[in-house]
């Protein structure tokens, strides 16, 4: 996939391509915005044009954070003379994530990184990483795509456009592509009948029983879906805290049936 055939960003990949083709596109960059617009695209593509070559081109923080280990053996294979052309790009996904002991490992590299290489670190809340790791990154922001360029990348993959699952994703193709290969949008709309008819208290231990079946990738899908719906109506906004706390919850090894038990009966005391 070439620059041409990304989907929406064209600012973005506009000053790229200019910054690359003067020679000046900086040593350490920030890729940041919502999850799923299609950062990681950019970075690989914007890799791809550094190096010209694929074998020059590491990523990590695809599955999960990387180690201290994996840091450091990173920049070690950083520091190491590319052999297949003349620049070498490392890339970590999800850099938010890293826990504080690899992101002070990362530090030493992006504080004097080698001359023929980049580091782009790709992150859907920038305010995660260090300050002392931000200040040494150029950052390029991503907004959402619009609700049109959305069903062009479902179209793209093969997968029928429905408004419903656009309007849950928050105009993330990612997310919908997620969302349209999962149970979520049915969990989404049982809850929001049970809320409607004012049966959620009743029903959360049946509910949240769904989940004993559902896998955290999921249902931290199923917490980004209700974080969108209640974005747009004023009156659920106190729901916020609730959600981001369960999220946190989750990330930590917390059951999803656990989880979503302890954020529906936080949202009934909350008036739902």
């Amino acid at each position: 996939m070439g620059f041409n055939e990304i989907v929406g960003h064209n600012e973005q990949i506009h000053t790229i391509r200019e910054l690359i083709k003067q020679k000046i596109f900086p040593d350490s960059s920030i890729f940041s915005g919502p999850a799923g617009v299609g950062k990681k695209l950019v970075a690989v593509e914007t890799a791809r044009l550094l190096t010209q070559n694929p074998l020059e081109i590491k990523i990590l923080g695809e599955e999960k954070p990387p180690s201290i280990d994996e840091i450091r053996e990173a920049s070690l294979w950083l520091f190491k003379k590319p052999q297949y052309s003349s620049r070498k790009t490392l890339i970590i996904d999800n850099a938010e994530n890293m826990r504080r002991e690899s992101a002070n490992a990362l530090l030493k590299t992006l504080e004097e990184p080698p001359p023929y290489a980049n580091i782009i670190l790709i992150t859907s809340n920038e305010n995660y990483l260090l300050p002392t790791i931000r200040s040494r990154c150029r950052i390029f922001r991503f907004g959402k795509l619009t609700a049109e360029q959305v069903k062009t990348v479902l179209n793209k993959h093969g997968i029928q456009c429905d408004q419903k699952i656009i309007k849950i994703s928050g105009n993330s193709p990612g997310r919908a592509i997620a969302l349209a290969n999962s149970n979520v949008p049915e969990l989404i709309g049982e809850l929001l009948k049970l809320l409607k008819e004012k049966k959620l208290t009743e029903n959360i231990t049946t509910f949240s029983s769904r989940f004993s079946a559902v896998s955290r990738e999921e249902t931290e899908l199923f917490i980004d879906s209700l974080e969108v719906l209640i974005s747009e109506n004023k009156t659920l906004l106190k729901w916020f805290e609730s959600l981001e706390r369960g999220r946190t919850f989750l990330k930590f090894y917390g059951r999803p049936q656990n989880v979503i038990e302890w954020i529906l009966i936080n949202i009934a005391e909350n008036g739902g």
